[in-house]
């Protein structure tokens, strides 16, 4: 099978789709599929991307408008020698992937692991975060300011041979909101074999966050928590990565004296970040909402604690031992303190530890294989 990948960003860069498109790729083609992957990038190559099975093609971002027109043309160009496109976007890189292919005539299946119009659309423009549920239960979306998004949205994916969402929570939003008829559900994987090698050691006193800096991460609470929680000194916050809200975050560190207890890292490719944050005392995911963040999967492969946000739609949600209020200062800075006494950590860790869920990336492949398999088969 020949199948493009599209995606709006690709590892060193942070954020769920940068982590999935490699491995799904690389699965894909390790099966001897034939796979192309076509992504934004801030510049043409990387000294890592000389390591990956499949081919990889870096639109280097510019003018939003020119991006689309060159995404637009990239995919026109490698669709022709494709059986299926797969987009894992479905506005910045989706919209113009989608354009291209029904113009060739390639049948595309679009991967939702997030939400545009409210992540990028609503939280970004400053207006009062809530939960995603919330932006469409009141009717947010239907505003007009909202509505030319939400129709591209809307006519991508309901274009789409296939949907495929990574819980039950959101296929039920959309099949409602969006009108969506084709949809699949596939979880968001363990990555048991891929951490093979990183083994964690010990527990330090370093919490951390790693993933994009943007509004719906909701890092600013988790910074302010961090400073008013009851901490021992010795106590740290680390966050990695990269994003719109990066400068934000550390002009807040600043402000709130904390340069010498809060440290930010760069975004790093999949296994070094691994490595880098495999002792630390727990992940902690304040976001607003949060569907089904591949990073509490990867700490659960680590044996890393992770302490998230209530707002989620993990398929392991009733096994979390605690979650956070995303709205609340005082309950993210207790349960951090928490966190620090040994013996509730121990707890906390334990019950983590004990989460059971088997699902990894060669079952995510499959699942992927066999979505594929039966739209050629309807196509026929």
């Amino acid at each position: 099978m020949r199948i493009l990948i599209v995606t709006g960003i690709f590892e060193p860069e942070s954020g769920g789709p940068a982590v999935y498109a490699p491995n799904i790729a690389g699965k894909l083609a390790g099966a001897g599929h034939r796979v192309s992957v076509l992504t934004y990038s801030s510049k043409a190559r990387f000294d890592s991307d000389a390591r990956y099975q499949f081919t990889l093609t870096r639109v280097v971002r510019g003018n939003k408008f020119l991006n689309r027109v060159r995404m637009f043309f990239s995919v026109l160009s490698q669709s022709k020698n494709c059986d299926i496109v797969y987009m894992l976007d479905w506005f910045a890189a989706g919209f113009p992937a989608a354009l291209a292919s029904r113009i060739r005539g390639v049948p595309y299946v679009v991967r939702t692991g997030g939400d545009y119009l409210w992540e990028q659309k609503y939280l970004e423009s400053g207006a009062p975060p809530i939960p995603l549920s919330d932006f469409y239960e009141r009717g947010i979306y239907g505003r007009i300011s909202y509505k030319p998004f939400f129709w591209i949205i809307r006519s991508v994916l309901n274009n789409a041979e296939k949907v495929i969402l990574n819980s039950d929570r959101q296929s039920e939003l959309y099949k409602r909101f969006y009108g969506l008829k084709r949809t699949v559900v596939i979880y968001n994987p363990v990555p048991r074999v891929e951490t093979r090698g990183i083994k964690r050691e010990f527990a330090s006193k370093e919490f951390v966050y790693w993933g994009r800096f943007i509004v719906m991460k909701n890092l600013t609470v988790l910074v302010r928590a961090f400073a008013k929680a009851r901490l021992p000194k010795d106590y740290t916050l680390l966050l990695i990565g990269d994003g719109p809200r990066k400068r934000e975050i550390v002009e807040l560190v600043k402000k709130l004296g904390l340069q010498s207890r809060a440290r930010i890292e760069r975004g790093m490719v999949f296994s070094k970040a691994m490595g880098r944050i495999k002792n630390c005392r727990a992940f902690i995911l304040p976001s607003w909402t949060d569907i089904s963040p591949n990073q509490v999967y990867e700490a659960l492969a680590i044996g890393l604690p992770a302490l998230v946000t209530k707002e989620n739609y993990l398929s392991i949600r009733n096994q979390l031992p605690e979650m956070i209020d995303p709205n609340s200062i005082d309950d993210i800075s207790a349960k951090l303190e928490m966190l620090s006494d040994d013996k509730r950590y121990k707890q906390f860790s334990d019950a983590f530890a004990s989460i059971k869920f088997d699902h990894n990336w060669d079952d995510v492949a499959r699942e992927h294989l066999a979505v594929f398999n039966s739209v050629l088969k309807s196509k026929k």
